[in-house]
């Protein structure tokens, strides 16, 4: 036991909030994400649309853009949410994102939030310092049943 730092806790012990933390933050992207998307749209060329609104392919191709945009805004986010490290974790959670993404092609709207709360909480429960492989690997296996459940259903 270290008692220089006997008030601060240890990684194990700091795990469940690390999880909980990545998964707000996972909320939290899509509306970025969406965000970010209205902005691009708003600020493109609208003389070719023909209406009011703009252009809805243009929404789109800021949405597609904005895909790969926003997990780079991830790493600042995780960092003031205190996810330490929070490189690791905004690394890692495209790989969780991306089969999450293909599985569901053609669903919008929830989903698009609900893969980002669940693929942080993935990528930091496997990304945790002090973690063992069994905890990784549980973690692993727990993306893959998800997936497993995605193919299934879909």
């Amino acid at each position: 036991m270290d008692l220089a730092n006997a008030g601060s806790p240890s990684a194990a012990q700091r795990l469940p909030e690390r999880v909980v933390v990545a998964g707000v933050a996972g909320a939290i992207l899509p509306f970025l994400h969406f965000g970010w998307a209205l902005l691009a749209s708003a600020l493109a060329d609208t003389s070719q649309c023909g209406h009011y609104f703009g252009c809805v392919g243009q929404f789109v191709a800021a949405w597609e853009m904005g895909r790969w945009l926003v997990p780079v805004l991830a790493w600042p986010l995780l960092h003031l949410l205190r996810v330490r490290p929070a490189w690791h974790v905004a690394l890692a959670a495209p790989l969780f994102l991306v089969p999450f993404w293909e599985l569901t092609a053609g669903s919008v709207g929830l989903f698009v939030v609900l893969s980002s709360v669940l693929a942080y909480p993935f990528a930091a429960l496997v990304t945790a310092p002090g973690s063992s492989w069994r905890q990784r690997g549980l973690g692993v296996a727990l993306f893959l049943l998800v997936c497993g459940a995605l193919v299934l259903t879909g």
